[in-house]
C-alpha cells in the first residue's frame, strides 16, 4: 500500500503486507510486514511492524520484531525497540532505544498517552 506524496491519512492501519508512506500519516500502524517512510514523508504514529525503514521524519514509538533502519535523510523522535537497529551516517535519532533482543511489548495506552503529551510539548522536528 502507498500513501502518496501530498496525501494525509489520519487513523489506524492494521494488516499484512508492506506500507510505503510518501505523504503524511498520523495515528497507529500495526503491520506484519515492512513500513517504509520515504524521504520527505512525515509520520506521527505508534508503530508495530516486522521491519521499519525511515528516510523521512517520524515522531512516535516504533517497535519492530526484526529491524529498524534509519537512513541518512531519516529523523526519529521517540522510542525505538527492535532486535536490530541500524543508524546511517547523517541520520538523527532523539529518544530512547532498546535494541539487541526481541521487543516484548509496546508501551501500554497510558504510557503512550504520557509520551505523546511530552512530545507535543516539544518543538516540532522541522
Amino acid at each position: 500500500m502507498l500513501i502518496g506524496k501530498g496525501i494525509t491519512v489520519r487513523g489506524e492501519i492494521t494488516g499484512t503486507g508492506d506500507l510505503h508512506v510518501a505523504g503524511r500519516m498520523e495515528g497507529k500502524v500495526n503491520l506484519t510486514g515492512t513500513l517504509v517512510v520515504e524521504a520527505g514523508a512525515e509520520l506521527e504514529a505508534d508503530v508495530n511492524a516486522t521491519a521499519i525503514v525511515v528516510g523521512g521524519q517520524v515522531r512516535g514509538n516504533l517497535m519492530a520484531a526484526a529491524r529498524i533502519e534509519l537512513l541518512p535523510s531519516g529523523r526519529i523522535q521517540g522510542t525505538c525497540r527492535a532486535q536490530s537497529l541500524v543508524v546511517r551516517e547523517g541520520a538523527l535519532l532523539n529518544g530512547k532505544v532498546n535494541a539487541g533482543a526481541p521487543p516484548e511489548r509496546v508501551a501500554g495506552d497510558e504510557e503512550v498517552a504520557e509520551l505523546v503529551r511530552r512530545d507535543e510539548a516539544r518543538a516540532p522536528l522541522r
